[in-house]
């Protein structure tokens, strides 16, 4: 992996290299160029995975059909997401799936858009198209509509703000659903 890179950065700089000297009386193309080339990826994978540390501990596993790394921005787009976040042994608590995102490793945070699902453990189950996820802090959230269901239980609304296992989840607006056994909320008061 590190050779494909150091070979790839070798070949923008050779590119850049005669790009500037075909060009060497006109310096707005040298401009263009240099723009050009720094708008271009660092590396691009398929098939590949990138492991988030938390204290020298993997808290998620995330694999992706296309992997576009831009390390300048600590920006890596992906597409076809299936993520895994781990608990503190290592075992698989939170699955969240979507068709794209963007993931800042050195901040631990992802954007993943797109008929996002996420299932935990106990097999709760949230669908909406947008949500960030803070390895970090372990929150979910977004803004955007979402649909939970626990069971026989279902609340719809707009935005969120959970734990990553959803057992602490707020909605924050037009809260509406139904639920299997209503009483089973009062008794937990």
């Amino acid at each position: 992996m590190l050779s494909i890179k150091k070979y790839i950065i070798f070949l923008l700089l050779i590119l850049m290299w005669i790009a500037g000297c075909s060009n060497e009386g006109n310096t707005n193309n040298n401009i263009s160029s240099l723009s050009d080339t720094l708008a271009k990826p660092d590396s691009e994978v398929h098939g590949a995975k990138i492991y988030l540390y938390k204290k020298g501990e993997i808290t998620a596993e995330i694999q992706a059909d296309k992997i576009v790394k831009f390390e300048t921005k600590d920006s890596t787009m992906a597409y076809h997401l299936n993520i895994k976040i781990l608990d503190s042994l290592g075992k698989v608590s939170t699955k969240i799936w979507g068709d794209s995102g963007i993931i800042h490793e050195n901040k631990g945070f992802l954007n993943i858009y797109g008929n996002v699902v996420v299932i935990t453990e106990d097999k709760s189950k949230l669908e909406t198209d947008h949500l960030w996820w803070d390895s970090k802090t372990d929150r979910i959230k977004t803004d955007a509509f979402v649909r939970i269901t626990k069971g026989k239980d279902v609340v719809t609304g707009w935005g969120l703000d959970a734990d990553n296992k959803l057992s602490r989840i707020k909605i924050l607006n037009r809260v509406s659903g139904t639920l299997s056994n209503p009483e089973k909320l009062n008794e937990e008061k």
